[in-house]
């Protein structure tokens, strides 16, 4: 298998690969079993682990990943918390109305702190209909499961924000929600440098792997757990829970220092791009990011302009002090992008976030109004940036807008201009035409 002997080199090699394998390159090295079952966009995942753990692969514990296809998503959760409890790290991919059927695990996973890491490919919920394409609509329904929540832009980040995913998971025992989006990025072919299992086992704390085994269920030492409490003691055990939630920024910061030192590559948790003395910005998470900011540099550069992006990758447990720490200290006006639609609310997921942050800060003087974009992998352009700009410097801007689209139904949606060309002069594009199975995909990984 060409995967395995790439993965096998002790030096780490450059390959074409894409998200689904970035992440499942790292959750194959650092797991000891996988409870799968496939779903579009995170099938691959699943299906590679389970190759690799044919072809006799050797993970950073010394053995082959144990992998086992279960009946339904439902069934993949059960199956996952019942290894955790036994002393296994365990791991497992889904997306969209799979990950939905695994809430009642995740919520037992982690009010038991269980050390867990959940890839996920975001996709679309089926309501009016059912989409098979990307967004945040499925990893926002678990936002109250005590899951953390990090996000990958890019294929490249899908690798690194996995291995920090899992080594944070295993230190502090918080179960981790890696996502990134769905075919945008799960499915885009990139060139990477992967990490060989020995750089990623220099990272391993091995105590803290002792310590899950010892807090495994076993009859030689029997302890008490999984109780029915009630009135007299059940709130007091869930706020007990705090401090290992407390501070888990800094922990990623931490592990992220270590990546930085091995590989070279650095990650901030909230990341602004633009203008240093920038009174607009944009403040998104997932892939959408790499537009905004692409965008905002052809703005800044291109026309002079006072705008930036600030980018979310820790959404859970949101860091108040960083994200606002990020913000350039001249902004007057931010809107905040949401992949996702929660109807009825006051706003989506991120929105409300920020909002309740500046308000929480006294930051009254900054006008906060957020939109809705790229529903069901719809396209996300600069032109359409370059919209989301203009609408927030108008004297009036819509406090509340869809963009992308012409909803001519209430009149939600942003006008959206030409083409805008952000590429640096002299680049070339080139598109790629297949039909299903006429190996195009293949020949371009190769």
């Amino acid at each position: 298998c060409h995967d395995v002997d790439i993965i096998k080199k002790d030096s780490g090699s450059n390959a074409c690969i894409d998200g689904c394998q970035a992440a499942a390159h790292v959750a194959y090295a650092l797991s000891d079993i996988a409870f799968i079952y496939p779903i579009t966009p995170s099938s691959p995942m699943g299906e590679m682990v389970d190759e690799w753990a044919a072809q006799g692969l050797l993970n950073c514990f010394g053995q082959k990943l144990s992998v086992t296809e279960m009946q339904s998503e439902a069934g993949a959760a059960g199956a996952l918390h019942g290894a955790l409890k036994a002393g296994a790290f365990g791991t497992t991919f889904t997306a969209s109305q799979g990950l939905l059927l695994m809430i009642p695990n995740m919520f037992k996973i982690s009010g038991e702190l269980l050390p867990c890491v959940m890839h996920v490919a975001a996709r679309a919920l089926a309501g009016q209909s059912l989409s098979i394409f990307g967004d945040h609509s499925d990893v926002m329904c678990c936002r109250s499961t005590g899951w953390a929540m990090i996000a990958s832009e890019s294929v490249e980040m899908a690798q690194h924000m996995a291995l920090l995913s899992h080594l944070v998971s295993m230190e502090r025992r918080v179960p981790v929600q890696h996502f990134f989006d769905g075919f945008r990025t799960s499915h885009e072919v990139n060139k990477v440098k992967l990490i060989d299992y020995e750089t990623m086992k220099s990272f391993i704390d091995w105590e803290a792997v002792k310590k899950h085994h010892e807090l495994a269920m076993n009859p030689r030492h029997p302890h008490m757990q999984g109780q029915s409490q009630g009135p007299d003691i059940f709130f007091q055990c869930v706020e007990a829970a705090n401090p290992y939630y407390d501070g888990l920024a800094d922990l990623f910061e931490q592990k992220a220092a270590l990546l930085k030192e091995k590989t070279g590559h650095s990650y901030a948790l909230y990341a602004y791009e633009g203008h240093a003395e920038a009174t607009h910005v944009i403040v998104v998470m997932g892939s959408g990011a790499v537009t905004c900011s692409e965008t905002a540099h052809f703005l800044v550069h291109g026309k002079a302009q006072k705008v930036g992006v600030l980018k979310v990758r820790l959404f859970l447990p949101w860091d108040s002090q960083r994200f606002l720490g990020a913000l350039p200290p001249t902004v007057q006006r931010l809107c905040v992008l949401d992949r996702t639609k929660e109807p009825g609310s006051q706003g989506e997921p991120l929105l409300t976030t920020v909002a309740a942050t500046l308000h929480t800060a006294g930051k009254h003087e900054i006008i906060c109004i957020g939109g809705r974009y790229g529903l069901g992998s719809k396209e996300f352009t600069p032109n359409m940036v370059l919209s989301v700009f203009e609408n927030l410097r108008s004297d009036s801007p819509k406090p509340r807008f869809t963009v992308g689209i012409n909803d001519d139904v209430t009149n939600l949606s942003l006008p959206v201009g030409e083409w805008l060309d952000v590429l640096p002069p002299g680049t070339t594009e080139c598109m790629f035409y297949g039909l299903g199975s006429d190996g195009t995909v293949g020949a371009n990984k190769s």
